[in-house]
């Protein structure tokens, strides 16, 4: 400011009489307004550089800390995509021993009901021995004289029916033995479909948890992104000197 400046401290002008500066400074009230607002515009001027530098220090704080969560939230994010792939593989091996388990149920299944017509059939060929030994006793009180080869015929059928007892009796420990492992079976593929059904949820809830993080980092982004257009867009203090020096000195 050439001009304010010479008129406030008395110095003659270029093609300016002495006696009419003279008569500018022979006006204390004026004068001093001046200084006043000379002094008031510098400290305006040196706080808006105070801002200024408080501005761009604060927006490289930020800057570095933008820098520094986007790389936390990349290794979140590849810590998730890991944890989310692991679920996929496990919820696929126990689909796989689910389905094994199935199987064998099944195979179960079929072998007891094969050892139960078995035991049906024994059954029927013990109710047929023992029809057959009632008729030989009956045969025996009418014809003595077949009774010895009657009797080694009943000592005959007694043994096939004591074998066919004691198959009978493998038979239902054989049952009772299918049938705990059954229930065993049973039991384990319960467990699995409840695993799985537990893994399914933790699944799902991955892929909420993942979803939300990118659009987190998608909002922090454009937050961003809004405050350093907004400090661009700030008047330089050069420019509001120029606005207090024209309204002074007009």
């Amino acid at each position: 400011f050439p001009s304010f400046v010479s008129v406030v401290i008395g110095a003659p002008l270029p093609g300016r009489p002495v006696w009419e500066v003279r008569s500018a400074s022979a006006r204390p009230p004026r004068l001093a307004a001046l200084i006043l607002a000379l002094k008031t515009l510098q400290e305006k001027i040196h706080r808006l550089e105070l801002e200024r530098t408080q501005a761009e220090d604060n927006l490289n704080i930020l800057s570095r800390e933008a820098a520094q969560y986007k790389k936390a939230l990349e290794n979140e994010t590849n810590e998730r995509n890991l944890a989310h792939q692991e679920l996929i593989k496990q919820k696929k091996d126990i689909s796989i021993q689910l389905s094994k388990a199935q199987s064998c149920c099944t195979l179960l299944e079929k072998q007891l009901e094969y050892t139960k017509r078995m035991v049906l059939n024994v059954e029927r060929e013990k109710n047929m021995i023992l029809e057959q030994q009632v008729q030989l006793q009956r045969e025996k009180e009418q014809d003595q004289m077949k009774l010895y080869a009657k009797l080694e015929k009943r000592d005959v059928l007694g043994k096939e029916c004591f074998r066919l007892t004691t198959t009978q009796k493998t038979a239902q420990d054989k049952i009772k033995h299918l049938e705990g492992k059954l229930k065993e079976e049973e039991h384990q593929h319960k467990l699995f479909q409840d695993k799985a059904s537990e893994l399914q949820t933790v699944l799902e809830i991955s892929k909420i948890i993942m979803s939300s993080v990118s659009n987190l980092k998608h909002s922090k982004e454009k937050k961003e992104s809004s405050k350093k257009t907004k400090c661009i867009k700030r008047r330089p203090p050069w420019q509001i000197c120029s606005v207090w020096s024209t309204a002074f000195c007009g």
